[in-house]
């Protein structure tokens, strides 16, 4: 009987035959020492630490998040930041595979010696480095903190935009990520915040923080929607960041935008089917990096790109490898 090599998707629960070439070059991926597994980081929603009821829901696997950024920063009155640092230790234990996040003070000197004080006594995976303006800044606090975690830099005023290539500079390669915040952007230029679709001036400030994320390798989180209780609004700007601009995630503070805003950030059966075959046309011959696959032609760098995005998509937890 002839050995079947497969990938299962599971998010579809769809399985891709494999050629055992291929089968053998991604199980070869996944075995190096190398190998990280990575959080999905389609959607990172928003939980303000001095809420208790909001904990709960975290704990109780209410809310299919792929990350949670437990609030310290604009959520928190000023007379409620000390509440909200005690309260990380109510935090609840992970609801499965999800990244926890911590969003801090970083403008207030004091804040922000506070912060990191209280965020040092819980496991977070991440630390969302808000209102970001210099590398060296950035740097900074990543040294303070620890470079064991991972960052994510949101970009929100003028002088962030303008330094954000230095900024992406020092962010590390397939683990940390930019960031926008529309709503103080709007404030610092003296516009209306307006949704993203519906603003040139906004969709200039998304490819240029994409630009950057792209040339140093980082992950890309768009802003919060204008209109948080409509997720519509939110998957129509999930839509434009990720297929116009190259976004790989969204932040959110409303639960019920996450089943669009993960769908919009999830490959599709389709896709994973384009980049399996550009795979196996250039893994089944050495002789030529020129290949038509399904009609179109495809060459080295349409291998490469198909090679990382199916290598991501495995360090992401999509797909499992299947020899039967």
């Amino acid at each position: 009987m002839m050995t079947k090599f497969s990938l299962e998707f599971i998010l579809y629960n769809h399985k891709f035959s494999l050629s055992e070439n291929t089968y053998e070059y991604l199980k070869g991926y996944c075995c190096d020492s190398q190998f990280k597994p990575e959080f999905k980081r389609r959607s990172h929603l928003f939980v303000p630490l001095n809420r208790p009821r909001y904990l709960e829901k975290v704990g109780n696997n209410e809310v299919p998040a792929d990350g949670f950024i437990w609030d310290l920063e604009d959520s928190i009155p000023t007379g409620q930041k000390q509440v909200a640092r005690d309260s990380i230790a109510k935090i609840p234990p992970k609801p499965g595979i999800v990244e926890y996040n911590v969003r801090i003070n970083a403008g207030d000197p004091d804040d922000l010696k506070e912060d990191i004080k209280a965020i040092a006594q819980f496991p977070f995976d991440s630390v969302t480095l808000p209102k970001g303006e210099s590398g060296a800044e950035i740097a900074r606090l990543m040294e303070a903190i620890g470079e064991e975690k991972n960052y994510i830099v949101t970009i929100e005023t003028i002088a962030g935009l303008n330094a954000v290539d230095e900024i992406a500079k020092v962010l590390r390669k397939d683990r940390d990520a930019l960031g926008f915040g529309v709503g103080d952007m709007s404030t610092d230029i003296g516009v209306e915040r307006i949704s993203t679709c519906k603003s040139p001036l906004f969709q200039q400030i998304l490819g240029t923080i994409a630009l950057s994320g792209k040339k140093y390798g980082l992950g890309l989180f768009d802003s919060v929607s204008a209109k948080f209780n409509d997720p519509e609004s939110s998957r129509t700007e999930a839509e434009l960041s990720c297929n116009i601009f190259g976004f790989t995630g969204k932040k959110c503070i409303n639960p019920k935008q996450l089943e669009s805003i993960n769908l919009v950030f999830s490959p599709t059966i389709a896709e994973i089917e384009e980049h399996l075959a550009t795979l196996e046309s250039f893994l089944g011959s050495d002789k030529t990096n020129a290949h038509v696959v399904g009609g179109e032609y495809k060459g080295k760098p349409a291998f490469k790109a198909s090679d990382r995005q199916i290598k991501k998509y495995l360090r992401q937890g999509y797909f499992t490898l299947i020899d039967s």
